[in-house]
């Protein structure tokens, strides 16, 4: 604090304690000079209000601003002063004024202000968070705003399952696609997401390479030099991870951990719920015992594939499938066991579809094939496969295995076709394999193309 006094009549001056403290003198409080030791954000606004001053517009001055001190620091300063006399030409002749160093408060109002900004981007997040309930749309949104609570270059969400953290989310890699394939291994000693999973607090490391020499870095992307992990925790059990990448060392500080324990509950609340959702959904169209889509799955994800291939033009092939003489299992080795066998035998033909294939189980031992974009003939190579896995597997209870008969329709559907009516097709096929001696294929199609 200290009070100050300029005569411009006889241009002298007097300078507060607080004005030699920052290592000026009586000279610097000339308006000239005064300007340049102002911050540059500040300088023009308060080159104004001077020359207001000194053109008689105003008689009082009352500022707080950013001075720079003997260190080329900046300290807040708030300044008032009064004009006392001015001379005919309403130019000051006596100015007498008081400075006060509020950089304390200043800071302080300015850290009050960052935090209370921190926690209204935080609700409005979480706002945004509860809008979706579908895990992927989650996962992204997560990762759009998890930058704007704390920054990274690279990003990415790992759900925990079993001892594997799998990456089911990323932003910022080169290689999406190869990022997403990865998972790693849970718990490993030495490992920060070990260490942050187990902890069930945020970890920051910004000498990776220093503490934790076996950090694998992704091939192909460039190097993190600091890292952050946090922990997902719902209902009192670790879900996940949010890892957030930085290639700059030294990067992530202690207000970033308190960031990041508010932010981690929204986060881990979001997944949670998007999870159970798609649990329910999946629930709603996957058949318990064998884990193929059911019937309800086959009037929305059947019509949907049928009239997209009418659409595009594009062909659709059905493979109907039934275990010959199941009925002869169950009634011989009881139910149980013979839920046993249609269970294996249905992840055996999951091992032969790729990932968009339609597999419904149609009802008792019957399953259903949908095979978009693909013509009959494919089918009927993929049915042929199918049949030889199924007849080649060994079951402990059956001496000679289990045989399968398969039936395949396929082409491009027309607008006089209906859903229904290939599936009819493929069941016919199936019956004239029954009727042939069964553990066969036959395509019985209206193209062979």
């Amino acid at each position: 604090m200290g009070v100050f006094a300029v005569d411009f009549a006889n241009d002298r001056a007097f300078s507060s304690e607080l004005w030699k403290s920052l290592g000026f003198n009586e000279s610097d409080l000339r308006a000239d000079k005064f300007i340049h030791l102002l911050h540059p954000d500040e300088a023009s606004y308060i080159s104004g209000k001077l020359e207001a001053v000194e053109q008689g517009r105003s008689d009082n001055f009352s500022e707080t601003l950013r001075i720079r001190d003997r260190e080329n620091g900046w300290r807040w300063v708030n300044i008032r002063f009064m004009v006392m006399q001015r001379d005919k030409l309403r130019k000051p002749l006596y100015l007498i004024g008081h400075t006060q160093d509020v950089s304390r408060i200043k800071l302080a109002e300015m850290d009050s202000l960052e935090r209370l900004n921190e926690i209204e981007t935080i609700r409005q997040v979480s706002s945004d968070l509860s809008t979706s309930l579908d895990l992927q749309e989650t996962v992204n949104l997560i990762l759009k705003h998890s930058h704007r609570v704390i920054p990274y270059d690279k990003a990415s969400v790992q759900l925990l399952q079993g001892n594997w953290l799998q990456v089911i989310g990323c932003q910022g890699f080169f290689d999406r696609e190869a990022t997403l394939r990865l998972k790693f291994k849970y718990p490993v000693k030495r490992s920060p997401s070990t260490l942050a999973l187990q902890s069930r607090k945020p970890v920051i490391c910004n000498k990776l390479s220093v503490d934790f020499p076996d950090f694998m870095q992704v091939p192909g992307e460039e190097p993190v030099l600091s890292w952050m992990g946090i922990p997902l925790i719902a209902n009192n059990e670790v879900i996940g991870l949010l890892a957030l990448d930085s290639t700059s060392p030294d990067f992530y500080c202690s207000r970033h951990l308190q960031m990041a324990e508010m932010f981690a509950s929204h986060v881990a609340m979001a997944i949670e719920k998007a999870s159970l959702y798609e649990d329910m959904q999946n629930m709603a169209i996957t058949d318990s015992l064998t884990g193929a889509r059911n019937r309800h799955s086959l009037r929305i994800h059947g019509n949907f594939a049928f009239e997209k291939a009418r659409r595009n033009g594009r062909y659709i092939t059905m493979l109907m499938i039934d275990l010959d003489h199941f009925k002869e299992v169950n009634d011989r080795f009881g139910h149980d066991t013979g839920d046993d066998i249609l269970t294996e035998t249905a992840r055996l033909i999951a091992t032969c579809l790729r990932p968009n294939d339609l597999f419904i189980r149609y009802g008792g031992e019957e399953f259903l094939i949908i095979l978009y974009d693909t013509m009959p003939i494919a089918g009927y190579e993929i049915a042929e496969r199918i049949r030889m896995a199924i007849c080649n597997k060994r079951f402990s209870v059956l001496k000679d295995g289990i045989s399968t008969s398969i039936g395949v329709f396929g082409g491009v559907p027309q607008i006089s076709d209906s859903f229904s009516s290939y599936i009819s097709h493929a069941d016919a096929a199936l019956y004239q394999a029954k009727e042939k001696g069964r553990n066969r294929v036959i395509n019985s199609c209206i193209d062979q193309n």
